[in-house]
């Protein structure tokens, strides 16, 4: 199997298997890499900050994704700054430093 047949592969169990499960809990997950055949997942929405993510990630996503494709790597979740959020904490400290120099 090539690259491109992986990675389709990995998106199609994702579409198909296991957003449904994520979506109905207020979640979502996105393919954030493919490194050869290792997977990097971000968790959006709900999953993002749910306390038992790591636990969705092993029990759910990575095991459905070993059933429908053994040759799969690693499988693991980026942690990253949600671009809203970021830009809003720069306001607020950039506000902040404003009010300290009055």
């Amino acid at each position: 199997m090539n690259n491109t047949e992986f990675e389709s592969r990995v998106r199609s169990v994702i579409e198909e298997r296991i957003r449904l499960s994520l979506s109905e809990h207020g979640g979502d997950i996105r393919i954030k890499e493919i490194k050869g055949r290792d997977v990097g997942l971000v968790f959006m929405g709900a999953c993002r900050t749910c306390p038992a993510a790591q636990i969705t990630l092993e029990e759910v996503i990575e095991k459905k994704l070993r059933e429908e494709i053994p040759e799969i790597g690693r499988v693991y979740l980026i942690n990253e700054t949600d671009p809203e959020l970021l830009a809003f904490a720069k306001k607020l400290m950039n506000g902040s430093h404003k009010e300290e120099e009055k």
